[in-house]
């Protein structure tokens, strides 16, 4: 036991003098033994890491399109020359009536600016169809120019654009917008100059090119460019083109404010897989007709022709809803549709038993409820087009008749000639189940013999429809 208590002692009063040192004021740091094994103090627990924040609003976001449209700019603007300070005062002297033309303006707008910021053209083309048109797809007037970018019919079709009575690419905002825009790039390529490349969009490529002679156009500064001898109109156009883009560049120096954009003016580019209606198309959206019309202009008669694209323009917050409403319309169903007053008060379901097509498709066309009731003031869409349906009765030899046209039913037969159904049935017992395109239905006792389903023949109730 004392062998073992000595050394323990010693270390004991060791560790003490240790302690002591350490403790005095001013004491120099001793180095711990290395032998001694010190463990570490336990870290803090770390926090969680947080969630990534969201990005930052791009400028697209906070002020679409117009930072944008900045962004690009690249040509002289509000001083290029003191004809760009008169447009500027005749633009700005009713703010008021400027905002709302831009406001109205502006799904087209952002439209555009999304094709100007794919080519990394200069943001001033944008105004383009401001100039021409104020943004308005207007419709083409005999054999004049048409569409937002007013195209003639001529140049139209050279830049691939279909100009016919039932679909006007002119009128398309987005084929539209990039045939103008590929315009505007090859003449730049010519020229080497943008403001040349707008005078020659509006005066002519070989106009431009025969006043320049060997000049250089990309050399002559506004004075010179503006001694070319082209009409005021085509000056005007540059210098209206020019003015526009100074104003939004910094429209508070104008006392203006442009515009906000949201999900309801940005408009979307849907691929349909079947030709449909713009008035099926705006009830399925939940929209006004007349706006989906606007968007889709191209389209002259409601209806997406054979031949032309099949693409709708909505709202980007309409979509959703209009994909999902869609489906319940057969594809053969979308295009053919006419609008007409109830006349009687009753069940849609009704209406679509009489139209012979499912309930669910005569009431995804009118964003109404299978079982809704409908009064005789409704105005509903029902199935068969327009110019069908104005098929009108002719008299002959054998009395008064109807011949019978796609979309065509008994209820709407009966209507249109002011017959009861109960009479129109008895007067053609042989067309109680069916109808058939081309048929001759009487409408008087007088009428002559009309055609007859063959005996046994599998009987549909709408024209047109597979049995």
């Amino acid at each position: 036991m004392k062998a073992t208590r000595a050394p323990l002692l010693a270390t004991l009063a060791a560790s003490l003098a240790l302690l002591l040192v350490a403790c005095a004021p001013n004491a120099p740091r001793v180095a711990a033994p290395t032998a001694s094994v010190i463990e570490a103090a336990p870290l803090p627990a770390p926090e969680p890491a947080s969630k990534p924040a969201p990005p930052a609003a791009s400028a697209a976001d906070a002020d679409p399109p117009w930072s944008r449209l900045r962004q690009q700019f690249q040509m002289q603007r509000c001083d290029y020359r003191p004809q760009v300070q008169h447009w500027l005062r005749a633009y700005t002297r009713s703010p008021r009536h400027f905002q709302a033309s831009w406001e109205q303006a502006l799904p087209f707008v952002q439209l555009v600016t999304d094709e100007v910021v794919a080519r990394n053209l200069p943001g001033e083309f944008a105004m383009l169809p401001f100039v021409e048109s104020d943004y308005q797809p207007l419709a083409p007037r005999g054999n004049g120019a048409g569409g937002m970018w007013q195209f003639m019919p001529a140049t139209a079709r050279l830049q691939g654009l279909a100009v016919g009575r039932d679909y006007d690419a002119r009128l398309d905002a987005l084929a539209s917008t990039r045939a103008a825009l590929d315009l505007i790039g090859i003449y730049y390529e010519k020229f080497g100059d943008w403001r040349l490349a707008d005078l020659a969009y509006n005066a002519g490529e070989f106009r431009v090119r025969k006043l320049l002679g060997e000049r250089d156009g990309s050399t002559l500064n506004a004075d010179d460019l503006g001694q070319l001898r082209l009409d005021k109109v085509s000056h005007d156009h540059l210098d209206r083109l020019l003015a526009l883009a100074c104003i939004i560049e910094d429209p508070a120096r104008f006392g203006l404010k442009l515009p906000q954009a949201s999900a309801a003016t940005r408009l979307v580019a849907l691929e349909l897989d079947a030709p449909l209606d713009l008035r099926v198309a705006a009830r399925l959206a939940g929209l006004p007709t007349d706006a989906v019309r606007r968007w889709n202009a191209a389209y002259r008669h409601d209806r997406m022709a054979a031949a032309a694209p099949l693409r709708l323009l909505l709202p980007q917050d309409r979509v959703e809803r209009f994909e999902a409403a869609l489906p319940a319309i057969p594809a053969e169903l979308r295009n053919d549709w006419h609008e007409e007053v109830a006349g009687r008060s009753g069940r849609l379901d009704a209406w679509a038993s009489t139209a012979g097509i499912p309930a669910e498709a005569l009431a995804a066309a009118n964003a109404l409820a299978v079982d809704a009731s409908v009064s005789h003031r409704t105005r509903l869409l029902l199935p068969g087009r327009e110019m069908q349906r104005s098929a009108r009765a002719s008299t002959g030899d054998g009395g008064a008749i109807h011949v019978v046209a796609a979309g065509d039913t008994l209820w709407s037969i009966a209507r249109r000639h002011d017959l009861s159904l109960h009479r129109l049935r008895e007067l053609n017992p042989h067309a109680l189940g069916t109808l058939r395109i081309g048929m001759r239905l009487r409408l008087a006792d007088d009428a002559a013999t009309v055609d007859a389903a063959a005996p046994g023949e599998a009987l549909p109730t709408r024209a047109g429809a597979s049995p």
